[in-house]
């Protein structure tokens, strides 16, 4: 790909999300300079946890990236020498991770992108080793179909990040009859975002079901991983992490 076309893929709107290098200088914008300090916290909270859980390394190993948008983890994990398919509804996401993948040069045969709706995977039982689930379960309107899909074709273990809202103290339901009442420490709340035709990183369908970190537990519990277990943020975390905003979570099969 020649310089000018590098340049034309990089500065056609709308802004990237991720920051790639392309060469000769050329660096796709980020659409929020935040974003930067988001993916290298996701990126240092990520990378431990898999080592810890994969001591033996990611090589040969088969990997899932969910919403891949971009690819950015996708290529991350390529180079730690696993196999990697990434996943997107959009097709302009896809479109820019094959492009970057192609001026980069990492081998098509370890490396994969497609146009997949999540919701409808086919793929057999434990397929994959490792799925990543970075940023969506919040935007989803059906987040327990999604997570059973992610249980099923999960060998091994699943790193789940999501926006959470700041609930701490358990909610109070009636329950069925007068005077009978529930307390409930996980809830989610219901956002519908309004700007899903133009934001490429809003929910697919427009109503979004955000959980408390509670509720990510429940969920991933009841979709039958053995194991959850929250990932500490660094202490130069970006300021969601740190404020708990947004967290990571590691399920085991």
């Amino acid at each position: 790909m020649t310089r000018e076309e590098r340049l034309q893929l990089a500065h056609t709107p709308p802004a990237w999300m991720y920051e790639f290098d392309l060469g000769d200088g050329i660096r796709t914008p980020l659409l929020s300079p935040e974003l930067r300090r988001i993916h290298r916290t996701r990126q240092d909270m990520i990378l431990p946890a898999l080592e810890q859980s994969f001591p033996e390394g990611l090589a040969r190993l088969d990997c899932l990236d969910v919403a891949c948008n971009e690819g950015y983890f996708s290529f991350l994990l390529h180079s730690k020498g696993a196999r990697v398919k990434g996943i997107d509804v959009r097709p302009l996401n896809i479109e820019r991770a094959r492009a970057v993948q192609r001026i980069q040069g990492q081998d098509p045969g370890r490396l994969a992108f497609a146009v997949e709706d999540f919701l409808a995977n086919q793929d057999p039982p434990d397929r994959y080793d490792l799925t990543l689930f970075l940023g969506l379960l919040y935007h989803l309107e059906n987040p327990m179909g999604a997570l059973r899909i992610l249980h099923r074709i999960t060998r091994r273990m699943c790193v789940v990040e999501s926006q959470l809202t700041r609930q701490q103290a358990p909610l109070v339901s009636g329950w069925g009859e007068t005077g009978r009442f529930l307390e409930l420490p996980a809830s989610l709340a219901v956002y519908r975002e309004p700007d899903t035709e133009e934001n490429r990183l809003a929910a697919h369908r427009g109503l979004s079901f955000i959980p408390n970190a509670a509720a990510v537990r429940e969920m991933l519990s009841a979709a039958g991983f053995s194991k959850v277990e929250p990932v500490a943020p660094p202490a130069d975390a970006n300021p969601q992490y740190l404020a708990g905003d947004r967290a990571v979570f590691l399920a085991f099969k």
